[in-house]
């Protein structure tokens, strides 16, 4: 089976979202499948991508121009002069040559970006058989237009299966779109961990806290975390910051713990790809996003046998429970972070028990081989097309 693999992301060089595909594609070619990857950004990381290179997978980078390139055309010389570049230049024109027996389409955000979908339309790639992958649905009060509505669920309908990494999204989804999506199934994300086992806590004493993700904080908001540890009541107290990932608001960040007078008890670790050894020496991670889909920190930290405090965003409150496994702030604003530290706080007896909870859920959760289930998702379509 020959299988087209379409990223949207371009924001990133690379994201938790990506993590499915990368499984998937892993998992063909391991199987025998012709794979080929098409994406719409320049970068992407090296660890990433070079096992799947060694394993067989076709890949061709993209042009300098991208998909923002081609938007940039469009606004500054006309919308004919882009069709043509996307056509004659853009890496998807070149599916036609792959000639794939089934697209499947990673979408980082649902329902994807009108000028995504205009593309995918325009050069032909939906011509194909497909499967869609859509990771998150952001509720964020600004109904789409009646045309990008109406080209989504044009989109999702044409799908030979839409699948979801929740039920919630699956929700969102349809409400961001106001039509009922048929052909979906739920599936799970992978994590970045070999050994699954529980880790012990860390000797107590100073309470260490760990915020792990990309510093962008209109998504990940560790802008309200550090004004929540900032307060009176959290001052006093003997605790340690630990903010693991790099991103662009890396120095904004490090003025704002500056501003509420902690910077000598936050640390900035840059990225971490060994997860186990973030574990070994916190306590709990904390969650501060604004919005998020199905993050992977949760689950590993969970899998660790950490206990977790995180906003009520994304597929959150389905892994974290208070008191069982977490803490839950109900919103991502800086009283009910406040709340949430401070009932955390009395409850650090607790912890060494919660996290053993969070990692029996955890183990219930997790798929041990998300790529190989949509492997066969893949092949059920094929084997629908050819008979």
């Amino acid at each position: 089976m020959r299988i087209a693999i379409i990223s949207d992301l371009s924001a990133f060089a690379w994201a938790g979202s990506e993590e499915l595909w990368a499984a998937l594609a892993a998992r063909a070619l391991e199987e025998g499948h012709q794979v080929g990857l098409y994406l719409t950004r320049l970068e992407i990381p090296e660890q990433k991508i070079d096992r799947l290179l060694r394993l067989g997978l076709e890949f061709e980078p993209a042009r300098w121009w991208g998909a923002r390139g081609l938007e940039l055309v469009r606004e500054r010389v006309s919308w004919k002069l882009a069709s043509v570049l996307a056509r004659q230049w853009s890496p998807l024109a070149r599916i036609r040559h792959f000639a794939p027996d089934v697209v499947f389409f990673s979408c980082g955000q649902a329902p994807p970006d009108s000028l995504y979908l205009k593309e995918w339309q325009r050069i032909g790639v939906t011509r194909f058989p497909y499967v869609v992958v859509s990771h998150s649905a952001h509720l964020l009060g600004v109904p789409r237009s009646e045309h990008h509505r109406k080209i989504a669920a044009e989109f999702f309908g044409r799908a030979s299966a839409v699948l979801f990494t929740s039920e919630k999204v699956r929700q969102d989804t349809e409400h961001l779109m106001s039509a009922r999506i048929a052909r979906h199934r739920i599936v799970r994300d992978p994590f970045n961990l070999t050994d699954t086992s529980p880790m012990p806590m860390p000797a107590w004493g100073t309470i260490r806290l760990a915020c792990v993700g990309r510093l962008q904080i209109p998504s990940k908001g560790q802008d309200l975390l550090l004004a929540a540890l900032g307060s009176p009541e959290f001052q006093a107290r003997d605790w340690r910051l630990s903010i693991y990932g790099s991103g662009p608001h890396g120095a904004y960040l490090k003025d704002l713990a500056r501003h509420y007078g902690i910077a000598d008890r936050v640390e900035f670790r840059g990225q971490v790809n060994d997860v186990r050894a973030i574990w070994a020496e916190q306590h709990m991670l904390v969650l501060p996003s604004r919005n998020e889909s199905a993050p992977l920190v949760v689950k590993e930290a969970m899998l660790c046998g950490r206990p977790c405090l995180a906003t009520d965003v994304g597929l959150v409150s389905e892994w974290v429970t208070e008191p069982e496994t977490g803490f839950i702030a109900e919103s991502a604003e800086i009283p009910c972070l406040r709340s949430a530290l401070e009932r955390a706080w009395q409850a650090i007896p607790e912890w060494a028990a919660m996290g053993a909870r969070a990692h029996e859920k955890a183990m219930g959760l997790v798929d041990p081989d998300p790529g190989g289930a949509v492997l066969r998702i893949l092949e059920e379509v094929r084997a629908q097309q050819s008979g």
